[in-house]
């Protein structure tokens, strides 16, 4: 076992949103003002009964000790035994690997949809806190998706609900210094390998030797999108960097590297207590 340096460990920002599941926002503005007023009316002996009930409420978020969740947890004991051990968890499953193998197709549609050509971004950014490869920074970050099938689009969703790719975004935001990102959702063409291997796993599931055509077809049919008008195979959410959302994950990191290495000195203690 190798001992590391966990006090500077770095962090992906496609993973940031697992080290701040669970974290408590800080009191906003509009709080810290109402709070502020409280403890004068506090002081002068003006406050009543219910204002004083409120002002606890606040007083409690605000000393509120943070603790790391369970899936915080367990992500920094899957770095741990990727670090230590040299064991890296392979996250693998057909939706992955369609988003890997259509990258450039998805970036061509959206260029197409924008009238504006958009390239693959190749750098790799880091700071004292993160690291990220964005796929294009081009005035402001945007990172494409590409949806596995019409049913998985979010073609009538308005707002976006993912705190995964908001934090990836926040974090990319912070590498490159844009103060604007973009969450491109595109539906392009499934490759005919994948296409395959679904019909494979349905002959599976179904207990077929040889797959019906009709089955065949309407598989086929339901993994191709070239019908749909390329305007609505793209959705598009705006996302703006958020500098206090930037602070707390600051101070998140800080607690996950005491982790990993309060970790570490445990494993290590149980070696020398074992050796002895």
């Amino acid at each position: 076992m190798k001992a590391v340096d966990f006090s500077n460990q770095l962090f992906r920002c496609s993973q940031l949103g697992r080290i701040m599941a669970g974290v408590k926002p800080a009191l906003t503005q509009r709080q810290k003002e109402t709070m502020t007023g409280l403890l004068e009316k506090q002081k002068a002996g003006k406050i009543t009964e219910k204002q004083t009930i409120t002002l606890g409420s606040l007083l409690d978020k605000k000393n509120a000790k943070p603790e790391l969740s369970t899936t915080t947890k367990k992500y920094l004991d899957e770095i741990f035994l990727e670090v230590v051990f040299n064991r890296k968890q392979e996250l693998r499953n057909k939706y992955l690997d369609k988003g890997i193998m259509v990258e450039e197709s998805a970036i061509t549609l959206y260029s197409e949809v924008t009238g504006t050509l958009f390239l693959k971004n190749k750098d790799r950014l880091k700071n004292d806190l993160i690291i990220g490869e964005c796929d294009n920074a081009q005035g402001k970050i945007r990172d494409i998706k590409s949806s596995w099938d019409l049913s998985t689009f979010p073609m009538f969703e308005e707002e976006m609900n993912n705190d995964i790719y908001w934090w990836q975004l926040q974090g990319y935001m912070q590498l490159w210094d844009l103060d604007e990102a973009e969450l491109v959702y595109c539906l392009v063409d499934t490759p005919a390998m994948l296409i395959d291997d679904e019909k494979r796993r349905v002959s599976w599931q179904g207990g077929y030797i040889d797959l019906p055509q009709n089955l065949e077809d309407e598989i086929t049919a339901s993994m191709r999108f070239n019908d749909i008008p390329p305007e609505l195979r793209v959705k598009v959410y705006e996302v703006e960097r958020d500098e206090a959302a930037m602070q707390s994950l600051e101070q998140q990191i800080g607690r996950c590297r005491e982790y990993l290495v309060e970790k570490q000195n445990k494993i290590l203690s149980r070696l020398k207590t074992d050796a002895a």
